[in-house]
């Protein structure tokens, strides 16, 4: 599993560790030149202080012939214009004289580093060992490295303290977070975190806003849905006992008509409550692309029956496909519970519209009933689960436009609400995108 603290950490000591060698290869460079350019001024002085000199003569040889290679640094050599050598400070090293100028000779003891100057009638010649002067070069090049060598593994263990300060607040995170409990949903402190991590926990807390939220309405949808099935099961007990204590038959096909009653009106509720918990986020299914005019005709004919019995006039206004990318089965729901609502809640002799418009705003489809009306002020409500607008005498779950509105919203549909044709009854209308969601 990859580690942010040791990718840290390899790259800053590699990083070092090549900084370190670089800087160091380049010093030592840097110093041999240096140092060498030192060194040939050194035999340059030499050589200029030794021309004024007057002293040099043949028998002079002995009395410097037992001077030792390890007393000398330098070798000075004097010569004559017959090319007699006038004084050497070291016999023994035997090293020809060169061209004016700084060069390269090789002795009887090794390569040299000479600076010969020609001052009237003598030649002089400034002389060093090659290995000398690397020795001297390499000398001076190590004690300078030296304190970089102290200094990369200061840097190093310092890079690793600041990685593992910096990591620090990601450590109490994740503590924080492992110490909570399944129902411990509030927000992640971000106050304290450095601004890299901020936004990963403020995301973070978005999520666990969003499940506390989801969570919450779970709760509420069992506990509403609780409350909504004790009803009509108490009825259904109740109407089970009368059916047993009913004394003739006549009583008897009474209870019996009101349990199936109650049979329907539960077994409906139980199949909303279901369809609701189909359209919840994490149990959808994925969109295709459908005839959504087909479709609200295939439903307009399902519901025709029931019309007939109350004698409703159930129109549907499209011949034309009209295709959205949607879930088929939601689609469905919607557009049913839409019709079934504008039924339900129609007087006999009425009229329901089921309409489909295509503009560049988008397509709409509209349910248009002559029933009583919806009041202004609960336009909004009747949105909410298990709201029943009180007085109008209609059965229902209270769940059929929550559906509407919970398919709406995962289409990316805009769920609307006005009166109906000259301000009599309620036009519901459902406006998807032009570009629907997965289209």
């Amino acid at each position: 599993m990859m580690s942010i603290r040791k990718n840290l950490l390899i790259w800053l000591l590699t990083g070092f560790v090549l900084a370190g060698l670089g800087t160091g290869v380049a010093t030592y460079f840097k110093t041999q030149e240096e140092v060498s350019e030192m060194l040939d001024y050194e035999l340059r002085q030499i050589a200029y202080s030794m021309q004024y000199s007057s002293s040099f003569t043949p028998d002079r040889l002995e009395n410097i012939g037992g001077t030792s290679r390890d007393d000398n640094d330098f070798v000075v050599q004097i010569w004559d214009k017959g090319g007699a050598l006038l004084y050497s400070s070291l016999p023994s090293a035997k090293l020809p004289a060169s061209a004016q100028g700084f060069s390269f000779i090789t002795g009887s003891d090794g390569d040299w580093r000479a600076y010969t100057l020609i001052s009237g009638d003598r030649v002089i010649q400034a002389a060093q060992t090659n290995g000398d002067r690397w020795e001297i070069a390499a000398g001076i090049a190590l004690r300078m490295l030296a304190p970089l060598g102290v200094l990369v593994p200061v840097l190093a263990f310092l890079a690793w303290i600041a990685v593992r300060k910096s990591l620090a607040p990601l450590a109490r995170v994740t503590a924080e977070v492992e110490q909570r409990d399944a129902s411990a949903l509030a927000p992640l402190d971000s106050r304290t975190v450095p601004e890299e991590i901020r936004p990963l926990l403020l995301a973070l807390n978005r999520l666990l806003g969003r499940l506390d939220e989801s969570i919450s309405s779970q709760r509420r949808f069992v506990a509403d849905a609780a409350h909504e099935l004790r009803t009509p099961l108490t009825a259904l007990s109740l109407q089970a006992q009368l059916l047993e204590q009913a004394r003739d038959g006549q009583d008897r096909n009474e209870a019996a008509g009101n349990l199936r009653l109650g049979i329907a009106r539960a077994s409906h509720l139980v199949a909303q409550l279901l369809t609701l918990a189909r359209q919840e986020p994490g149990a959808q299914r994925p969109l295709v692309q459908l005839d959504l005019a087909a479709l609200a005709r295939q439903v307009a004919g399902e519901f025709a029956p029931l019309a007939d019995l109350k004698k409703i006039d159930l129109g549907i206004d499209s011949s034309l496909s009209e295709f959205v990318t949607g879930d088929e089965e939601a689609l469905r729901i919607l557009v049913g519970n839409l019709v079934d609502n504008a039924i339900r809640y129609t007087p006999e002799g009425g009229k329901v519209d089921v309409t489909l418009k295509n503009d560049s705003n988008g397509l709409v489809l509209g349910v248009t009933d002559t029933g009583p009306g919806i009041p202004v002020e609960e336009r909004q409500q009747i949105f909410e689960r298990f709201y029943r607008i009180a007085g109008n005498g209609v059965q229902g779950s209270g769940l059929g436009l929550a559906i509407v509105e919970q398919i709406a919203q995962r289409h990316e549909a805009v769920v609307g609400i006005a009166g109906g044709n000259n301000g009599i009854g309620t036009t519901f209308s459902i406006k998807f995108p032009p570009h629907p969601h997965g289209r």
